[in-house]
């Protein structure tokens, strides 16, 4: 059942300016974040969260004088801003890359994706794209969106709204099957 031969298309469909902005959006978040969130995202908060409650409690205890702790309030919620600011930039930066990307391939009218035993192929006028799924991170379905990610570059992405009612999930479902069965190889 896994490999029935209606699995793999080819579908073809446009893709619209909406589906355009929603993939390259994930795509530059998911890149400017890639294996950096705790690092890039959640210990900068944490430690942003320690110095407020540790200024707060030594300047209230008496331990460093009123003044002090109120520098040091302003000094970490300035170095946290300006982190965030970088993040966000950073961000800006991938989304604009992807939407680049993105265009290239997608923009150009019907685009015909096939999804073989080992690889999906994605195709446009003049232009060609293939990704085996032993390369493949993972599959995954979101926002009226298919997206094939891969270790580099822009995922494969497929309109769900192409398929049939209840299609997508199972398509889903047995390209992560394939793709583990390749990483396993």
């Amino acid at each position: 059942m896994e490999d029935a031969p209606d699995v793999g298309g080819p579908f073809v469909g446009a893709f619209e300016q909406a589906e355009i902005e929603a993939a390259a959006s994930r795509y530059g978040v998911r890149a400017a974040l890639r294996g950096r969130l705790t690092a890039g995202h959640q210990a900068p908060l944490a430690a942003f969260a320690l110095t407020l409650l540790f200024a707060s409690i030594l300047g209230f205890t008496g331990f460093i004088s009123r003044r002090a702790a109120e520098i040091t309030l302003l000094i970490a919620a300035s170095a946290f801003m300006i982190q965030r600011l970088a993040t966000h930039r950073r961000i800006w930066r991938a989304r604009k890359a992807g939407r680049v990307e993105f265009e290239c391939l997608m923009a150009v009218g019907a685009v015909t994706t096939t999804i073989a035993a080992d690889e999906v192929t994605q195709t446009a006028p003049g232009l060609t794209r293939r990704l085996a799924f032993a390369d493949c991170e993972e599959a995954e379905e979101a926002g009226g969106l298919i997206y094939l990610w891969g270790r580099d570059g822009a995922p494969v992405v497929l309109p769900s709204r192409i398929l049939a009612e209840g299609e997508a999930a199972r398509l889903v479902a047995r390209v992560r099957s394939r793709i583990r069965r390749a990483t396993m190889s």
